[in-house]
């Protein structure tokens, strides 16, 4: 019976795109509760729930997709048959949020922008981005906005924070740590020194330097010889600790008021590598990478005895630091999270 009823919500789909949508007029049967259209699809009926429940968001936001290139245009609300247009409201609360996450430009209509200039406008913000992660990697650390003047400027009508652009342009310190950094052979012996200076200072502190913990001379001479701070932590085996929001109240016009300053100036709103660790530091997380393996996926902290717990936070800061020394991408917790407490565990 199963499988019969998902046959029968496949077909009326299908008959709800192929047929009704291509209707041109758009609230047919809308008010007549009686027909066969308002009583399969209405969302207020039983079967038009169970219907537009089928629908997933990817598939509800294609079909934007693909009217709005038959429209060549991104379609108003009056130029889609009403059934679609209630599970897309319901699915996604106003109009042009559904828009913007099908990608499409919230100027709808006839007189709103044509689908060839929105592919044109989409293909130079994608430029834009590539330009941000190409200079992130050049740096060898994350770009200001007054980095980038002009690339700011023409990404203003996309973003609003910084941080947006980053993050869609894939900028983070992993992408750095893998494309930044590289082996200088045969340093000048001042820069020998300096660098160790730097490693007696992160050994002292448990972790790499954040700004202001290092001498600001010195780190400007690593710098100038190095290419970046990265690359020069890179010489000694350390890198950098990692903001967990870099920019994040930082807008692309960075002359605002508003903004505040974007260097971190200890270790509170970062994830660092623990230095000095004990043998009995080690041994426990090694239990929770084994953990790790076991499962298969980050372990939260209520599932680590609380001693254990305890101590590790202690040592590192917070859990995503903990799972951090063990090679867990803070955004794959904090995935595992959310999916925890959605399912109220």
């Amino acid at each position: 019976m199963k499988l019969d009823r998902g046959k029968e919500l496949e077909e009326l789909k299908r008959h709800l795109i192929e047929v009704l949508c291509r209707q041109p007029d758009k609230k047919y049967q809308m008010e007549n509760r009686n027909s066969p259209v308002w009583q399969h699809y209405a969302i207020a009926g039983k079967e038009g729930k169970l219907l537009y429940e089928s629908f997933s968001d990817a598939e509800l936001l294609q079909f934007l997709r693909d009217t709005a290139a038959a429209l060549n245009h991104t379609p108003a609300q009056k130029e889609v048959f009403w059934v679609m247009r209630e599970y897309i409201k319901r699915r996604f609360g106003k109009w042009p949020y559904a828009l913007r996450m099908a990608g499409l430009s919230t100027s709808a209509g006839k007189g709103g922008i044509s689908m060839d200039a929105q592919q044109a406008e989409e293909k130079r913000r994608k430029k834009l981005l590539e330009q941000v992660r190409e200079e992130a990697i050049r740096r060898g650390r994350i770009p200001h906005p007054k980095d980038m003047p002009q690339v700011c400027k023409d990404l203003k009508k996309h973003y609003k924070l910084w941080s947006e652009v980053l993050k869609a342009a894939g900028v983070s310190a992993q992408l750095l740590n893998e494309k930044s950094v590289y082996k200088i052979e045969d340093l000048e012996p001042e820069y020998v020194e300096m660098l160790e200076e730097v490693r007696t200072r992160a050994y002292e502190l448990g972790r790499s330097p954040a700004h202001g913990e290092i001498d600001l001379e010195l780190k400007r001479a690593l710098i100038a010889r190095c290419g970046s701070w990265r690359n020069a932590l890179f010489q000694i085996g350390l890198l950098p600790a990692a903001a967990k929001t870099p920019f994040q109240n930082i807008y692309i016009d960075y002359r605002k008021a508003e903004n505040r300053h974007g260097h971190t100036e200890g270790s509170g709103d970062c994830y660092f590598r623990v230095l000095n660790l004990s043998a009995e530091d080690k041994g426990l997380l090694a239990a929770l990478d084994a953990l790790y393996r076991k499962t298969g996926k980050p372990p939260l902290s209520e599932e680590v005895p609380k001693e254990i717990r305890v101590s590790l936070h202690k040592l590192c800061g917070s859990w995503a630091n903990v799972l951090y020394q063990i090679g867990i991408k803070p955004e794959d917790y904090y995935k595992t999270l959310k999916e925890a407490n959605a399912h109220g565990q």
